[in-house]
């Protein structure tokens, strides 16, 4: 009688890679969610700026109150910062308006809630102090007037909740369909060629987890964010 035995070592251990590999690079995925939320929500934040100063300029008229005068638009000059909140799984965004540091070429005195009081259409009270009467200029002509003055809609008609308008169309509708899908975020988590890439050595490797760790956090290192100062 003719037998052979036909031994399973090898295939086993190949097997028993795959699943290490395989377990590996989920673990430190699974791991790595603080980062890509923070990667994600750093981006949002270097996106939405670049949005709004770009949306300032083109309309100058909804918009110069969140910077300073004459400078809408400008980087430099923003009268709003955003503040990231970071837990494991979440980022939470705000905004928060800044004071206003240099007065309008019609006056010397700054109007240091500027951009709060425009967005939200608070009234404004103009009274002498220390004079007999207000002087003002409108379109080139000086005017002189006893008494309060009231402005009920200062900023102009467009201003008011404006900021908070563009911030809720950016991270409802823009962040997400147009901004990720330009820097195609969801199509590199969609391809399967990092996994790949390593799939082999894995198989010959006597620390087949490790190599799915280590080609689960490239992949996550080198996600797709845009133009973010790391």
């Amino acid at each position: 009688m003719v037998s052979v035995k036909i031994d399973g070592k090898q295939a086993t251990k190949l097997l028993n890679n795959l699943v290490e590999y395989t377990d590996g690079f989920i673990k430190e995925t699974q791991a790595q969610e603080s980062t890509i939320v923070n990667k994600l929500s750093k981006a949002s934040v270097a996106g939405f700026y670049e949005y709004l100063d770009q949306l300032a300029r083109v309309n100058p008229g909804m918009l110069h109150h969140v910077y300073e005068w004459g400078r809408v638009g400008d980087p430099q000059s923003r009268l709003y910062e955003l503040k990231r909140t970071l837990t494991k799984r979440t980022a939470t965004i705000s905004a928060d308006f800044l004071q206003s540091q240099i007065p309008s070429d019609t006056s010397d005195q700054v109007f240091y809630d500027k951009a709060r009081v425009m967005e939200e259409g608070i009234t404004v009270i103009v009274n002498e102090v220390n004079a007999e009467a207000l002087f003002f200029e409108v379109d080139g002509v000086e005017y002189f007037r006893t008494g309060p003055i009231v402005i009920e809609n200062p900023g102009g008609p467009d201003v008011r909740g404006s900021f908070v308008e563009q911030f809720e169309e950016f991270y409802n509708t823009y962040f997400d369909k147009i901004y990720l899908n330009a820097i195609r975020f969801y199509q590199y988590f969609m391809d399967a060629k990092p996994y790949e890439q390593n799939f082999g050595v894995a198989m010959r490797s006597n620390n087949a987890n490790g190599v799915g760790r280590k080609t689960a956090l490239s992949w996550i290192m080198n996600m797709p964010v845009g133009d973010i100062n790391e």
